[in-house]
């Protein structure tokens, strides 16, 4: 029986610990991003005669939005994100204020923001549930999930609504430090998506099993 308890602990720590283990290719600021014109694809790699060098500058400010700057120092893309990361020859942006997802496309020589759709999406994050905003009623929604099993959920806001300075209360679920609408559901119970525990607005998300 002891042993047993034990096994099951230990699984639990597992799965705790690859919910958490969720890894981005992340361009951070001052970091470059490469886009091959022959390829079509996106890297780091600049070395390349076909390469158009893109350096990332986080704009000042509580919004801290990114944007992306030739070599000669004119901006080439401005964008409404936070947070990019290089996925299969893509650069995909995240707009955690508003839980929408792009990607930086190329066309005519201008870089432009294109959003993805949510089958764009669920390759992207194959293990998590998109949850689309419209879903919830009247600012609610239920999910279930397995006994003595985590489940990984992702927002994703096919509405006009804002999330700025949103958070979630109770802490006890994982919430991914880069995508805000990601999160890991630990146990059942209720979920709030507030901006500082303001009611109006406020998603809740009923977690059974």
């Amino acid at each position: 029986m002891k042993k047993r308890l034990i096994a099951v602990c230990f699984a639990f720590f597992i799965g705790l610990q690859m919910a958490q283990a969720y890894e981005f290719d992340s361009i951070k600021d001052k970091e470059q991003a490469v886009y091959h014109t022959e390829q079509k694809i996106w890297n780091r790699d600049g070395k390349a005669d076909d390469s158009i060098i893109l350096t990332k500058k986080t704009s000042s400010g509580t919004g801290g939005y990114s944007q992306y700057y030739y070599s000669d120092g004119k901006i080439a893309v401005p964008l409404s994100s936070n947070f990019e990361f290089l996925y299969n020859g893509r650069l995909i942006t995240v707009n955690n204020a508003d839980l929408e997802f792009n990607e930086i496309a190329y066309s005519h020589g201008i870089f432009m923001e294109k959003p993805l759709s949510v089958e764009d999406v669920q390759k992207i994050f194959p293990d998590a549930e998109i949850v689309k905003i419209s879903q919830f009623k009247d600012g609610k929604i239920k999910i279930k999930k397995g006994w003595f099993k985590q489940k990984t959920l992702l927002l994703y806001n096919d509405t006009d609504l804002t999330f700025y300075k949103y958070s979630y209360s109770p802490d006890n679920i994982i919430k991914n430090p880069y995508v805000t609408g990601l999160i890991t559901l630990k146990k059942r119970g209720k979920i709030t998506f507030s901006h500082y525990g303001d009611k109006e607005d406020m998603l809740t998300i009923y977690v059974h099993n």
